[in-house]
């Protein structure tokens, strides 16, 4: 959809609407589509930061 048309008063409060669980699901699709496309290196890097 396009809401090009929207302020960003309106469009934050369209995705605020949207459930915490639909959130989750789609940052863990999201997570999971990065690590697939990633270089070894990268996912290095990531391991890394996320250990400090």
């Amino acid at each position: 959809m396009i809401f090009k048309w929207e302020t960003e008063k309106e469009r934050l409060l369209r995705l605020m609407r949207i459930s915490p669980k639909k959130k989750l699901e789609w940052l863990r699709q999201m997570n999971e589509f990065i690590l697939k496309c990633s270089s070894r290196q990268t996912k290095l890097l990531r391991w890394k930061l996320r250990e400090t």
